[in-house]
């Protein structure tokens, strides 16, 4: 998944304008920490960029939050290393 379709699909799943630039400065922090490092920055920044996705959905029920989270992008066809 490019990171312009990833944001389109956060933008379709988390509405409040501070969560989507949450997720925003999450993915520049693992863009940062995977350069450092010497691993995959695309990877790492999707992985942040995305690992909120259903924040709107668990908010009542915070157990089940990334649990969602997986299942969206795992409908999405998104490789287990991203999810």
């Amino acid at each position: 998944m490019l990171r312009d379709e990833a944001l389109t699909l956060l933008k379709d799943y988390l509405h409040d304008e501070n969560h989507i630039k949450h997720s925003l400065a999450v993915e520049a922090i693992m863009r940062g920490v995977a350069a450092h490092l010497g691993e995959d920055v695309e990877k790492y920044g999707l992985t942040g960029l995305l690992h909120d996705i259903d924040y709107n959905m668990t908010g009542e029920e915070p157990f089940k939050h990334s649990l969602l989270g997986a299942e969206i992008l795992e409908k999405q066809g998104l490789p287990e290393d991203l999810v």
